[in-house]
């Protein structure tokens, strides 16, 4: 049963741990594209701001206020570039001086300078946004929005996270692992506690079996008399003893001691015990818990007879005590309902 359970924990962690991780992606994905768009919204609605003062320093012409102005766009959060290109893509002014009079020919300017609203693009190859919109027919205003940042901060926020909800799944399946033991093993533990090993009083187990099997029977206690000090041959000669008295009587007639391991045993067809070696003990001799409860009530309480129906069987579980009132033995029989 407790691999039974180590197993069942290991499918509760393996399910919460997948779980976790779609839940995960999900929330990352939905905040980091509320950010991103939030992050873009703010960044061109200040180049929106400041994109008139630029059309009115490039008509006049006035270099000054048009540089000025360039300057201001790249100094806005998550803005690494700013520059006007022509209709040939010729940047005709950029925030960083050594780019003046270069050429950017890729698609993505190319659809810039040739659409005449405002356009928001995303770069394949990085994490890059350009923003343009037209100052006139002859020339583009272009911000390249850097989102890497952005992106970064929430790869280390999912780590975390990652950590955080390892540690809560291993958290959850060692608490599913020892309240499973305590609601599923603990009667089964409490069971054998009840009926642990004592070989103390074996001996007397053995005799006093007999006599109350048959009181009346001289012969059998002068028998178990002689044989007290061979312990070897009392088991056997008990079997004989009890085979040639009950072999008419009950269907299934068991004797335990006073640990509840198995003395003698008939039960042919195997009806309630699997297994029936001498000394067995009946945890391992039955997998019938009505059987191994009763059998630990008695232990804990041997002053009366209890009587349960298992299928077709009527069974009878007898304490069996000394003189003194100590259980030495408990006897098991029963007979097919008709």
């Amino acid at each position: 049963m407790k691999r039974n359970i180590i197993i069942l924990s290991l499918l509760c962690f393996l399910f919460l741990s997948v779980l976790m991780y779609f839940l995960i992606e999900l929330i990352y994905i939905n905040r980091l594209t509320k950010s991103i768009n939030n992050a873009e919204e703010t960044s061109i609605s200040l180049v929106n701001i400041i994109s008139p003062e630029i059309k009115a320093a490039f008509s006049k012409p006035d270099d000054i206020a048009l540089l000025y102005s360039i300057e201001r766009v790249s100094k806005i959060k998550n803005v690494i570039e700013a520059f006007i290109l022509d209709k040939d893509l010729n940047i005709l002014i950029h925030n960083d001086s050594s780019k003046w009079n270069k050429k950017y020919a890729d698609n993505i300017y190319v659809n810039a300078v040739s659409s005449k609203n405002k356009l928001i693009q995303s770069s394949k190859s990085s994490y890059n946004v350009v923003y343009s919109l037209p100052i006139n027919e002859n020339a583009t205003l272009c911000a390249v929005f850097s989102l890497n940042a952005i992106y970064n901060d929430f790869k280390i926020w999912k780590i975390k996270l990652y950590v955080f909800v390892f540690i809560l799944s291993l958290i959850i399946t060692i608490c599913i692992y020892y309240l499973s033991i305590f609601l599923f093993m603990r009667p089964f533990i409490k069971t054998k506690k009840y009926l642990s090993l004592n070989e103390k009083n074996k001996k007397t187990i053995y005799s006093e079996l007999i006599n109350m099997v048959k009181q009346d029977s001289e012969v059998i206690n002068n028998k178990l008399d002689d044989i007290e000090h061979k312990s070897d041959k009392l088991k056997e000669l008990l079997n004989y003893i009890l085979k040639s008295y009950l072999q008419h009587s009950d269907d299934i007639f068991i004797v335990l001691d006073n640990t509840a391991k198995i003395i003698y045993c008939l039960d042919t067809d195997k009806m309630l015990l699997h297994k029936q070696d001498i000394n067995t003990h009946i945890v391992n001799a039955t997998a019938n818990v009505d059987i191994i409860q009763n059998i630990s009530k008695i232990i804990e309480n041997p002053k009366s007879t209890i009587n349960i129906d298992i299928e077709n069987l009527k069974i009878n579980i007898i304490p069996i005590n000394n003189n003194i009132n100590v259980l030495i033995g408990i006897i098991i029989n029963g007979n097919i309902i008709k």
